[in-house]
């Protein structure tokens, strides 16, 4: 029953745009911590085991929460950020489902098991990417996708950059399962099809510099060889110069040779996409704008959440844009308290990851840096995945590295 509450979880975090009748309230904050106490009910007999486990690491981040409200109750907006307090408290019980799941695992195959199911989501949001391309406007899309910036895809993720940036953790994932024999080498094919190629079309340059981190990390840990990573860094490099998004979105756009596409259509493809160096540059101006409100107030921060609804707002007009970095947001949101708290918080993971699989470490360090220029947070399938395997480093066990 475990194994289905899990999988229920994973499906209930691609629901953000599904609403409550009549609320303006996604039902995934419902169902993401309904089906996580399921996980918890079920396995009561283990919970005071856990608590004195990981007593260290549920205290950091009881104490992070706990900051998270009380800077938002401080806030000078404080609807924003005691609403925005609300949803994140999803996630502590997300994660406390997690290390219940990770902790009562006592067999390699259930733990092959929860890497597969969280490989075949990830296949499946990136097939979803093929059938944008073609048809974007397609009744799955109204229904779950987010407003994204197409022609870049998106699938069902909230923006092309979270999903360039799950896909090239998809690929690493299905390469590292694939060398500890728990898919097969079709299976494999598969993913580096159904992966590499949208990567090119999310038009992510955050997503393709954590691919070629990705593929960094899986030569250092030998999951594969030289040849291998050159093999498909030139795959990806051909799909990244054949397809018009990717190839404007490296400043190429005058160019009359790229799109390689251009050489057998009469008719290229017009893109219209805000500038590649204004995008890249408007970071600057939030990173400034971020500074400004630290100054302001150092200590509590502004309040969760209110940056991306307030201070982006008057930057460029419209809500959504956070900081750009997760240690900024943090800090201008929660001040100096929250950004030792949250800091604490991943030193004690850290030191809870001695006995770590690849299966597990690659994706952690792909996560976090995917977060340095972007912050992710806002998307509940891309953190809820984290979470997983931020649960799995922490319950790793030297009986339980998978071979």
């Amino acid at each position: 029953m475990i194994n289905v509450f899990f999988l229920l979880i994973l499906f209930s975090s691609l629901l953000g745009r599904i609403k409550f009748p009549g609320l303006n309230i996604g039902i995934h904050y419902l169902l993401l911590p309904a089906l996580s106490f399921c996980v918890i009910s079920s396995s009561l007999k283990l919970i005071p085991e856990i608590l004195k486990k990981h007593k260290t690491i549920l205290i950091s981040m009881s104490l992070l929460f706990f900051w998270m409200w009380m800077s938002s109750l401080i806030s000078p907006f404080p609807n924003t950020a005691i609403t925005y307090s609300i949803k994140y408290s999803t996630y502590f019980i997300v994660f406390f489902a997690f290390l219940v799941i990770t902790f009562r695992t006592l067999k390699t195959s259930s733990l092959t098991f929860y890497y597969r199911c969280i490989l075949y989501l990830l296949q499946i949001i990136a097939a979803l990417a093929f059938l944008e391309t073609f048809f974007p406007k397609y009744w799955i899309f109204k229904l779950l996708k987010f407003p994204s910036y197409y022609p870049q895809i998106g699938s069902i993720m909230q923006n092309p950059n979270q999903f360039g940036v799950i896909v090239s953790i998809g690929l690493c994932l299905s390469l590292i399962l694939e060398k500890q024999k728990k898919i097969s080498k079709f299976e494999l094919y598969i993913s580096e099809f159904i992966f590499l190629i949208p990567l090119a079309l999310s038009g992510s340059r955050n997503g393709w510099l954590i691919f070629i981190l990705g593929m960094v990390l899986l030569l250092i840990y030998k999951i594969i060889s030289i040849r291998k990573m050159i093999f498909l860094l030139s795959l990806w490099f051909l799909c990244i110069i054949s397809i018009p998004v990717s190839t404007y979105r490296i400043g190429l756009v005058n160019s009359k040779i790229f799109p390689l596409i251009n050489l057998f259509s009469t008719n290229p493809s017009e893109i219209r996409l805000p500038s590649p160096l204004g995008t890249a540059l408007s970071r600057f101006s939030l990173w400034q704008a971020a500074i400004i409100e630290i100054i302001k107030r150092p200590i509590t921060g502004i309040g969760i959440g209110a940056f991306a609804e307030h201070i982006g707002l008057q930057v460029f007009k419209l809500k959504g844009y956070h900081a750009h970095n997760i240690f900024l947001n943090v800090l201008v949101e929660q001040g100096i308290i929250g950004l030792l708290l949250f800091t604490n918080f991943l030193v004690r993971i850290a030191s809870k990851v001695k006995y770590a699989n690849p299966v597990v470490l690659i994706p952690i360090a792909m996560f976090l840096a995917s977060q340095m220029p972007d912050v992710f947070v806002e998307d509940y399938t891309f953190t809820t995945i984290e979470f997983y395997f931020l649960a799995a480093a922490i319950n790793s066990r030297k009986d339980l590295i998978m071979q």
